[in-house]
């Protein structure tokens, strides 16, 4: 850290620290890079947060001039991209409700907190399904918008990890990881949550009546069509973590959206899948 920070002094470039989310141990990793930075960090300085812990130990901290910004991994939003195709189905419909294209962000209570803590941006994925304009008093912090890559879900089990592995031992957390992500990455299809012919829309059954067989409830399909021929939604694993990536359609439209919201400053592109 020592080394970075003078790197960007002499430089005079911004420094930006991710974190991820740790455990209690991960918790005294990170305790002196942030000593380094108390003493080193140059003007500007970023400490992005992914972990409620991280973040009380950076706002305990008396560098004042550090700029703390929460992370992806603590904005929630609907990022499953499955759900833009398979539709509110409960409710009869297939218009996304307004809850599916909305993040954490978008909470008055959760900005309040973000700002007593010291939070002065929000980095944030824009979901397949798209996200709402925000409205005029939803703009008092600054976003960071991902793209094309948004991120799903991440834990602390690791099934690119587990490939090969004994049953006994697959599924608990590894205590050496042997870092298979570094060379692998894994693609993987959910076929059956595309619609089936005859299935586009689900009715509203009344309780005293019967749904009628010609609509499929359950679209999952026997086989998997050939890659190059199947449209269906993609997860993109690295290591522990699941992405997703936007098209072309959806990079454009993210784009838009962003020049409709002037607080969301800076994009953020990841050229390949994030480690």
């Amino acid at each position: 850290m020592e080394a970075a920070c003078d790197f960007c002094n002499r430089r005079q470039w911004k420094l930006t620290l991710l974190t991820p989310y740790v455990t209690d141990w991960g918790l005294e990793k990170i305790d002196p890079l942030l000593q380094a930075l108390d003493t080193m960090a140059p003007h500007g300085t970023e400490v992005v947060v992914n972990d409620w812990g991280v973040l009380r130990q950076v706002a305990n901290r008396s560098n004042a001039d550090l700029l703390v910004v929460l992370g992806r991994g603590l904005n929630r939003m609907f990022r499953d991209p499955r759900v833009p195709d398979v539709g509110p189905e409960h409710l009869g419909g297939d218009a996304p409700p307004s809850a599916w294209r909305s993040a954490s962000h978008q909470s008055q209570g959760f900005r309040t907190m973000l700002r007593s803590a010291g939070i002065q941006r929000i980095e944030t994925d824009m979901p397949m399904q798209g996200m709402q304009d925000l409205d005029p008093d939803e703009q008092d912090l600054k976003l960071s918008v991902h793209l094309p890559y948004g991120m799903v879900a991440s834990g602390r089990i690791c099934m690119m990890s587990a490939l090969g592995q004994s049953a006994s031992v697959r599924f608990p957390p590894p205590r050496a990881c042997t870092a298979p992500c570094h060379d692998y990455t894994l693609e993987l299809r959910a076929p059956w949550t595309r619609r089936a012919v005859g299935a586009g829309r689900l009715p509203l059954v009344a309780e005293d009546s019967f749904l009628p067989l010609d609509h499929v409830l359950n679209r999952r399909r026997n086989a998997f069509p050939a890659h190059e021929n199947d449209d269906a939604p993609r997860f993109i694993q690295k290591g522990n973590t699941h992405f997703y990536c936007l098209d072309e359609e959806k990079v454009d439209s993210a784009l838009d959206w962003v020049h409709r919201n002037p607080t969301a400053d800076r994009i953020v592109v990841a050229p390949d899948v994030p480690m």
